[in-house]
């Protein structure tokens, strides 16, 4: 780790290394020297094959944002001007710490997801004029809905692992939404929703608030940053909100569309973003959280399905149960469409003069 961390252009001289943080694809570490500290990572190659097209990513996304005077993670080159290092099969690269900041796993009231809401509609707009021809798709197709369907018809046709009676009613579910898949897909490719530079794991999690005002520092995590609609970030960020901590839940009772929690949230978001949105868009907010929880339930039931070969599992059943949260959650956002679509509009007009 010394070895690595002295190629790097870091100030001062080294004092200590800790593991850092909670991250499930990246091990991380936080690097303390004489002068500053630093988040160091092994970049999880098996994830993101591509890291010369993750990194310069990262790098484009980020001098934007420093252009428009917004706080964002620092890559620190190597010595030799490289975005990251080699080790093996491994690929090392550093960020300068953001002091003076906290993240949550979750909200701890509607105002803080009102300002995670704002923290991702500012990251969107700050994005909304750059140049989106040399960003690539870290993990192509990863909100491909369409193509994520004729997966999972796929995967239900062959029951390569003789499941299927199992979660009949599930599939059912799954199969009888498809008109909803090509939606926004068909929407990017006619030109009628925008292409453009999205986060794609916009979780509170992934925001940096400060410690002491408890505002919104800036957005983290920008390893999957590529093109898309901001549509999926809008409704996957609503839908973990909506899910909290009973993704893996057996009561799906728990799993509702609430209605505060989305009122909160499009105030935030459209705070910031009411006049960068077409208005097909807005139309379609309440309808990307509905997708969001349809494409998570075909791939957890597709896994299943499969013999569980993609997801961690912690029993046999537990893609399946994950599957069922996310069904329970779609049919409540079904249930209370025209609620959320009505928060939506209301809450557009308040901010579009």
């Amino acid at each position: 780790m010394q070895h690595l961390i002295e190629k790097f252009a870091i100030e001062g001289e080294l004092e200590s290394i800790h593991s850092f943080g909670q991250g499930h694809i990246n091990k991380t570490f936080l690097v303390k020297t004489s002068k500053d500290e630093y988040i160091f990572q092994f970049v999880n190659s098996s994830v993101f094959p591509n890291v010369d097209m993750l990194m310069n990513n990262i790098a484009i996304v980020t001098e934007h944002l420093k252009k428009k005077g917004e706080r964002t993670l620092e890559i620190i080159p190597t010595k030799s001007g490289k975005l990251y290092e080699k080790y093996g099969d491994e690929y090392f690269r550093g960020y300068k710490y953001i002091g003076d900041s906290v993240c949550y796993e979750k909200p701890s009231s509607l105002d803080m997801v009102k300002k995670t809401a704002e923290g991702f509609g500012r990251f969107h707009k700050d994005l909304v004029d750059i140049d989106i021809s040399h960003i690539g798709d870290v993990i192509p197709n990863f909100h491909n809905t369409k193509a994520r369907y004729e997966t999972f018809a796929d995967i239900v046709h062959k029951n390569p692992a003789d499941r299927l009676y199992f979660c009949e009613n599930e599939v059912d579910f799954l199969l009888s939404r498809k008109m909803d898949y090509s939606v926004i897909v068909d929407g990017i490719q006619d030109g009628d929703i925008g292409l453009r530079i999205t986060h794609n794991d916009p979780k509170i999690n992934n925001i940096v608030f400060d410690k002491d005002t408890n505002e919104v520092i800036a957005v983290l995590d920008l390893d999957t940053v590529m093109l898309g609609s901001y549509l999926y970030d809008f409704g996957d960020c609503l839908r973990s909100l909506f899910t909290g901590d009973n993704e893996d839940n057996f009561d799906t009772r728990k799993l509702v569309a609430d209605l505060d929690i989305y009122r909160a949230f499009v105030d935030g978001y459209l705070a910031e973003m009411s006049h960068s949105l077409s208005r097909q868009e807005i139309n379609l907010l309440p309808f990307s959280v509905l997708l969001m929880a349809e494409e998570l339930a075909m791939r957890f039931l597709g896994d299943f399905l499969n013999g569980d070969v993609y997801f961690r599992v912690l029993y046999s059943t537990h893609n399946l149960v994950r599957a069922r949260t996310q069904i329970a959650l779609a049919k409540s956002i079904i249930d209370r469409y025209d609620e959320l679509k009505a928060i939506t509009l209301e809450t557009y007009r308040k901010y579009a003069n």
